[in-house]
């Protein structure tokens, strides 16, 4: 017999721990940091990039202060996950887990960025980052 908890399980666990939320899975973690190993490796090597953090793992009214600050301080909504600049280009990478979606201020800040000249692009994979890189001659070495 498996030592394994059900879903159901799981729920009942945290709701008799006065938790009634079950843990957030994160999904595109494990992705994103993937795909900044295969930046690393694959870039030119005067291409540099960047993860802009648009998110808060916290709630309550420390989280709305933190995020109003940002805000004030020029965080925009639907910002890109990561960003590349390599020879006076900007290039946006938006990462998502497979059948994630796209929020409607990331679609209306994507298309701002590529109204800007930007390339932007979303992925939900190595493999697929691996490709757009080469699509924009950004795949300096074979990995």
């Amino acid at each position: 017999m498996s030592n394994r908890m059900t879903a159901a399980q799981l729920q009942a666990f945290y709701k008799a721990d006065g938790d009634h939320r079950a843990p957030r899975q994160d999904r595109e973690g494990p992705i994103h940091k993937g795909i900044l190993q295969l930046l690393d490796l694959a870039l030119p090597g005067d291409a540099i990039y960047h993860h802009s953090p648009n998110e808060l793992d916290m709630a309550g009214p420390e989280a709305a202060r933190q995020i109003a600050k940002a805000r004030k301080l020029g965080t925009k909504a639907g910002w890109t996950d990561i960003e590349i600049v390599w020879q006076g280009r900007f290039y946006g990478i938006e990462v998502k887990a497979l059948g994630g979606r796209v929020s409607s201020a990331q679609a209306e800040t994507h298309a701002d960025l590529r109204r800007a000249g930007a390339l932007v692009a979303v992925v939900s994979s190595v493999s697929e980052m691996r490709e757009v890189l080469g699509q924009w001659g950004l795949l300096c070495r074979q990995v």
